[in-house]
């Protein structure tokens, strides 16, 4: 009887995670983690399941239902797969670390679920590292977080990162004021996330909204230049406009402080897909990868809808992205192999077990072969495992 297909396959949108892979996942762990340690950051974890009503905290948070992973327990409650990790830590920090002083410095690396267009080779398990600053309004928050992504980037050993900056106050101050009615500017928000220029143009058009209303709409998502010439764009768009570009204006003072302005550019047209942004928004990229390695942004009103109002910024490094930027780059250095390989002949196997323990005292990465090779069979199968030596308990070489 041959064996179902299902038992030997994993579902759609997962994969398995060889031994190579694994230890340059967890290398770039160590690479992320250290830096998050330098500026403060503590990590922490939160579960896999959480309840349906936790994940979408916040209306609008997540407008697609089908985009979750969803089951139900034992009482019949509707549980969800968290497809971020911003919320979770949000709860967290509501809650368990409500009373600790503020502002929380958190940091994380985990899976994240979503159901996601496999057709474009999408994931729907999404590893991400990131940070979470909480407690902390203001256009230093904002700055710090943004100068920490690079810094991230830099300790991963990738050149080229590049920020796009832009703030949800502009995007919604324009609409309020040419007047884009809700649905329309639910679809145009949805052309700008996916940045289809086509269908915001096609979406403007279908609203009737014609002559300097659909100047300034367009204006936004073709904009691309500096503050001074952005503030000269907009000028008279209202004052939420004013007031989003005059953050942006201090956010980018900072980050000239901190060394990394030169790094970032202005992309006023910049809408993420969820919904719980309310100030600065911002994408990293790097040179070769077709889709952002790092998102983020200010989201003041999620605390909130865990009862302890807070402000609160963050942002979230995609790790098979950054990978794929590593092999691309060619900074994945070889991997450490072990330093030995110990034969265990018949009658031998103490002395070998033995000997194997004495080494890995001394902090040595050895294996004990455990099916009795010999000779060229057993340096072939040492060779494949990286090992520097193969040792035998009858003519020891180390001690």
């Amino acid at each position: 009887m041959s064996m179902p297909v299902t038992r030997t396959q994993v579902p759609e949108g997962v994969r398995d995670r060889l031994p190579g892979e694994a230890a340059r996942m967890r290398r770039l762990s160590d690479q992320l983690d250290g830096v998050f340690r330098t500026w403060g950051y503590r990590e922490v974890a939160t579960p896999v399941i959480e309840y349906l009503e936790a994940v979408a905290a916040g209306a609008g948070n997540w407008g697609r239902p089908e985009d979750l992973y969803q089951l139900f327990d034992r009482k019949g409650r509707t549980l969800a797969l968290r497809p971020d990790m911003t919320t979770p830590i949000a709860r967290l920090a509501a809650t368990r670390l409500n009373g600790e002083s503020l502002p929380l410095r958190l940091a994380y690396f985990a899976p994240v679920f979503r159901h996601r267009d496999l057709r474009a080779g999408a994931a729907s398990e999404i590893w991400q590292a990131g940070v979470e600053l909480v407690g902390a309004p203001g256009e230093a928050a904002d700055a710090e977080v943004i100068a920490l992504a690079c810094a991230a980037v830099k300790a991963a050993g990738l050149e080229g990162f590049r920020i796009g900056l832009g703030h949800v106050g502009i995007v919604e101050g324009l609409f309020r004021a040419v007047g884009v009615a809700p649905g329309t500017a639910a679809e145009l928000k949805e052309a700008m996330v996916c940045r289809d220029l086509v269908a915001f143009e096609n979406g403007v058009a279908r609203a009737g909204l014609v002559g300097d209303r659909a100047e300034l709409l367009l204006g936004l998502v073709h904009f691309h230049g500096t503050l001074a010439q952005a503030q000269e764009r907009f000028q008279g768009a209202g004052a939420e406009v004013a007031g989003a570009l005059a953050h942006l204006a201090r956010v980018l003072e900072l980050l000239e402080a901190l060394g990394v302005a030169d790094r970032v550019s202005l992309d006023l047209g910049l809408v993420r897909s969820l919904g719980y942004y309310t100030g600065v928004v911002f994408e990293g990229y790097l040179p070769g990868i077709g889709a952002p390695v790092m998102g983020g942004g200010r989201y003041d009103n999620l605390l909130s809808e865990f009862g302890t109002p807070l402000a609160a910024t963050g942002c979230a490094l995609e790790v098979d992205r950054l990978l794929m930027a590593q092999e691309q780059q060619g900074c994945t250095a070889a991997l450490p192999g072990l330093d030995a390989v110990i034969a265990c002949p018949p009658g031998r196997e103490a002395d070998a077990i033995a000997w194997a323990a004495r080494l890995r005292a001394q902090g040595l990465a050895v294996e004990v072969d455990l099916l009795g090779r010999t000779g060229e069979e057993l340096a072939t199968y040492a060779r494949a495992r990286g090992a520097a030596r193969v040792l035998s308990p009858e003519v020891p070489s180390i001690h």
